[in-house]
């Protein structure tokens, strides 16, 4: 991590302000190199079913904290991604922040009040988990809208507005809206209400965890969507814990549920151990995927992590027409962080 101080003696000397205000700026960076083998139930000719992949991340943070006590802030995210040959970086996140005693209100492109506040056992599992660069383990012509339960159809790096209410006592709550456009089917705008409760019983603690989105019908006439996630976490020494579950619409008449539990167990050589269970539901046609996790993450050096990865899956299909898949995938991780 690099921090800068910027000056802007300039700026301040043109608008006859005679102290001098200054901004810090944060540099952070990450990279993910990924080797992925799958072995599917599903045989398809010449394919090897072995990939790599990488994920690069750099962040560039502008502080600025006013006589008034608030903090303004500026964020951009510029991520690369992908398999094969990688040679695209684009802005992954790009919004402002303003924090004092009313919370936080951010704008711009960044996860809404759904992502920050729900959670998911796959949460545990550490990079290419379910919920993060995960492989292809169910047909994306089905209807299952997603693998892990934290609220699936959520506000996510999408032009919207944030506001966090200040903490009170163990609870946090807030609230998203993004407004997806000006054209006649352009309507799907997002609402989401999400809050968090955090708490402590002698040597265990623990959050309580809700999120709730409405989107609105993309046409006149279309019915609106509904997602809601509601989860637990407990902690107690290096145990932790998660069970969750989400529903969400698909259609007005398809929903998908998903409902996960894991725990994580930190050992004190740096190896921390992690297996999750979930169980994706659809509620009309019979398809469902059930997964087994096993990771493991061991910390190399200061900023340098390792993370081994293990699903066994099984796809059911129903009658949604896709190919059935019963098969496993393994994938190694490697993290540094700058």
């Amino acid at each position: 991590m690099r921090k800068l101080l910027l000056g802007t003696t300039a700026l301040i000397a043109a608008a006859s302000v005679s102290s001098a205000v200054m901004a810090d700026m944060t540099i952070k960076g990450a990279m993910e190199f990924t080797i992925e083998s799958q072995d599917p139930g599903t045989t398809v000719t010449g394919a090897s079913n072995n990939l790599f992949s990488s994920d690069q991340n750099i962040t560039m943070t502008f502080t600025n904290k006013t006589d008034s006590g608030l903090t303004i802030g500026m964020v951009q995210n510029i991520e690369s991604v992908g398999d094969g040959s990688v040679s695209a970086a684009s802005s992954d996140e790009n919004y402002m922040y303003i924090k004092g005693g009313f919370g936080a209100l951010t704008l711009g492109n960044n996860d809404g009040a759904g992502d920050q506040l729900t959670t998911t056992a796959s949460d545990l599992v550490g990079p290419d988990a379910l919920n993060d660069g995960a492989p292809a383990m169910a047909s994306a012509t089905g209807n299952l809208a997603d693998d892990n339960a934290d609220l699936i159809n959520d506000i996510n790096d999408e032009n919207s507005i944030t506001y966090i209410l200040p903490k009170m006592g163990g609870l946090t709550i807030g609230a998203s809206y993004s407004d997806k456009g000006a054209g006649a089917a352009a309507n799907a705008d997002q609402t989401v209400v999400a809050a968090k409760y955090e708490f402590s019983s002698g040597a265990v603690s623990g959050s309580l965890h809700y999120g709730s989105m409405n989107m609105s019908g993309a046409n006149a006439g279309d019915s609106s969507l509904n997602s809601n996630s509601m989860g637990i976490k407990l902690k107690s020494g290096n145990v932790q814990a998660i069970m969750a579950k989400a529903e969400d619409d698909v259609t007005s008449a398809i929903k998908t549920e998903v409902t996960d539990f894991g725990v994580q167990y930190k050992l004190s050589n740096g190896l921390t151990l992690s297996a999750v269970s979930t169980e994706v539901t659809e509620n009309t046609g019979g398809e469902s995927l059930d997964v087994t996790t096993i990771g493991g993450k061991y910390s190399i050096a200061s900023g340098l992590d390792a993370y081994l990865t293990y699903h066994d899956y099984d796809y059911a299909v129903g009658t949604s027409g896709a190919t059935a898949d019963d098969g496993t995938v393994t994938s190694f991780t490697l993290k540094a962080s700058f």
